[in-house]
């Protein structure tokens, strides 16, 4: 084969791979290399979780700052940002899924639970505001573990 073709041939699998690569090839592989009892969880995801979690817990803040002023669609606000956060947890794992992300899956339990007791908190007559003020603290100390 001239070296033109080898150099074209070469370029054109390497295009290829890369856009398999983009489209998914990987995940399918990680299916197979990985243990069943594994979550794989891709850097991209991770950090548009994360994002999503300060989105939240930043509107949850905000919408519960002054506890004696929060209306009624507030506290239902806050409720359904909670929901979504727990929604959103699942996406992770839990602590018995290992992951290639130890402190996700060491810390996501306790999270998730407190993102539970703090819905149940809101949900109670009268409010419990104190749980869901203390969500912002859980990314606090785990982000500050990495450092």
């Amino acid at each position: 084969m001239p070296l033109n073709v080898f150099k074209t041939v070469l370029t054109i699998t390497m295009v290829l791979f890369i856009n398999g690569c983009q489209n998914g090839i990987l995940e399918n592989v990680r299916k197979v290399t990985y243990p069943p009892d594994f979550n794989y969880i891709s850097q991209d995801k991770l950090s548009d979780t994360m994002h999503s979690f300060a989105w939240y817990t930043t509107l949850l803040d905000n919408s519960l700052r002054e506890p004696a002023k929060v209306t009624r669609e507030q506290r239902l606000s806050a409720i359904d940002i909670l929901k979504k956060m727990e929604k959103l947890s699942m996406q992770l794992g839990t602590e018995s899924l290992t992951s290639n992300h130890d402190i996700v899956s060491f810390n996501i339990d306790a999270f998730r639970q407190s993102i539970i007791e703090a819905r149940e908190g809101l949900q109670q007559s009268p409010p419990n505001y104190y749980l869901a003020g203390r969500l912002s603290g859980y990314c606090v100390n785990c982000h500050s573990l990495r450092q």
